[in-house]
């Protein structure tokens, strides 16, 4: 039991590596290429790339999971597993092939339809490798995956500088998706061990197709949704504004995703250990909940005051047109940890079932930017992105109270009293400053911003600082202990 413990917290880290260092190596080429390649060379990718990332989820079926959750597992399962995902892969990309003037017709652009047709075949390199991948996440191999995640991700990234540099333009991020995926492939069949026979069972199929299913259901809406506002923007407006949001909303994921990310990550097995004890359960969720609100309010307002700096100083000046989107975009940014934390909580309570009905009702209403796109425009688009976002923010703390019996006031008003001091430091910090392009004045306000935050926790005591102190005192203490040993 301590060997698999080791072996688990290892792959833990080894997760945290893959999943952290591959956003870094990704967000530092996507600096390179943005100021290489133009705003509408970025969304005319983007709307090729809608289509595929909807179908991957069919290529898969969900049978990756199934390997990995699925206990019991034979030669044979994975061998027909990977005769269908490649057969499922190959059909995939001839359709897709032959369909790409239809896309291109949607959009009105033939630009897309050569994109999408260059793009095709990632649903046969998507095939080779998704039961190696299984088999090595089921031997908690997670060291091995990272390294293949972080080399595929630089040497595609690197090549695609290089073509960006020499003229080759909008096709330098077209040769990275399928470089990335050539490299994935390839050094995942010279890792894992397994190579398919060539046996084939149906049988075996339907013994893991029941939990599959479940997955392919919950994979394809999500996926559908996700990329939803992507498919509205790229087809009512244009590819440059598509390039501008785009550019912009992945800033701001990258932000608001992993501002949080190692609570979640951490807490989600601890609530789950307790879930028993409905006392303990609770007080534990809103230890949670008002650390996780602390820091996604407070990272919200830094990066409202700091984005045209940020946006134009990364990226250059012709994205300049995406710092109004993610200054709108930016002030959902506090919802999305405290979404992931509450949807955590329905999981580890064993909640699946309410968990997948409230899932629905978030889906059916993330229409509604959509429609108020179709009738007022992009810039109303935008605001009601925020307001769905802070509306679903509101719905679950509603569904948490309704399933567990946690208070909904207790839920939201810790994230109502730091926006309201959030925004009235950003406020007064904004009025006191000029909005000027001014990277000094930017670092005096974020340190004035920073200070401020830093007292107001300080003088209400914040549970973070608390936090903060413990893990000083732990670090501290492994320091003393490793001394001791040398």
């Amino acid at each position: 039991m301590d060997a698999l413990k080791k072996k688990a917290s290892k792959a833990f880290l080894w997760d945290l590596v893959g999943n952290y260092g591959g956003q870094v190596i990704v967000f530092v080429i996507s600096i390179f290429l943005a100021r290489l390649l133009s705003p509408e060379e970025f969304g005319l990718v983007g709307m090729a790339m809608v289509f595929i990332h909807i179908l991957r989820v069919f290529a898969d079926f969900g049978f990756a999971s199934a390997l990995i959750q699925n206990r019991n597992n034979t030669h044979l399962i994975y061998s027909s597993v990977f005769y269908l995902n490649l057969i499922v892969g190959s059909l995939f990309t001839i359709t897709l092939f032959f369909l790409a003037p239809l896309i291109g017709g949607f959009y009105k652009n033939h630009e897309v339809s050569i994109l999408v047709q260059w793009l095709s075949p990632l649903f046969i390199l998507s095939g080779f490798n998704i039961v190696q991948s299984a088999i090595l996440k089921r031997q908690l191999a997670f060291k091995k995956i990272s390294i293949i995640l972080l080399i595929s991700q630089t040497i595609s990234g690197g090549l695609a500088i290089f073509l960006a540099f020499k003229g080759y333009g909008i096709y330098a991020l077209v040769i990275q998706q399928l470089l990335t995926a050539i490299l994935n492939s390839f050094m995942l069949w010279k890792t894992a061990e397994w190579r398919p026979k060539f046996e084939f069972s149906m049988s075996e199929l339907r013994r893991i197709i029941r939990f599959s299913s479940y997955i392919f259901f919950g994979q394809f809406f999500d996926q559908v949704f996700k990329q939803m506002d992507t498919l509205a923007v790229g087809k009512l407006f244009n590819p440059t504004t598509l390039g501008f949001y785009t550019r912009a909303e992945s800033l701001n994921s990258l932000i608001s995703k992993n501002s949080v990310t190692t609570f979640n990550r951490v807490f989600f097995p601890v609530l789950s250990k307790i879930h028993q004890d409905s006392e303990k359960f609770e007080r534990v969720y809103f230890k949670v909940l008002d650390l996780v609100s602390i820091i996604a309010v407070f990272i919200t307002g830094l990066f409202f005051l700091v984005g045209k700096e940020l946006i134009i100083g990364l990226f250059g000046e012709q994205w300049y047109p995406s710092f109004a989107v993610f200054q709108v975009l930016v002030l959902k940014g506090f919802t999305y940890p405290i979404n992931a934390l509450t949807v955590n909580t329905f999981l580890a309570q064993g909640k699946v079932k309410a968990n997948f009905y409230f899932g629905n009702v978030r889906r059916v209403l993330q229409l509604f930017p959509l429609l108020v796109a179709y009738f007022y425009g992009f810039d109303y688009f935008l605001y009601a992105v925020v307001l769905l976002n802070v509306v679903i923010w509101l719905l679950n703390s509603y569904f948490v109270k309704v399933s567990m019996g946690f208070s909904f006031w207790n839920q939201i008003q810790k994230v109502l009293q730091y926006l309201f001091v959030v925004t009235l430091v950003v406020f007064t910090i904004d009025r006191l400053f000029p909005s000027d392009l001014n990277y000094i004045i930017a670092m005096i306000k974020a340190l004035i911003y920073l200070s401020a935050s830093a007292l107001f926790l300080i003088f209400t005591k914040s549970p973070i600082i608390e936090e903060f102190r413990r893990l000083f005192n732990m670090m501290k203490l492994t320091q003393k202990i490793d001394n001791s040993k040398k």
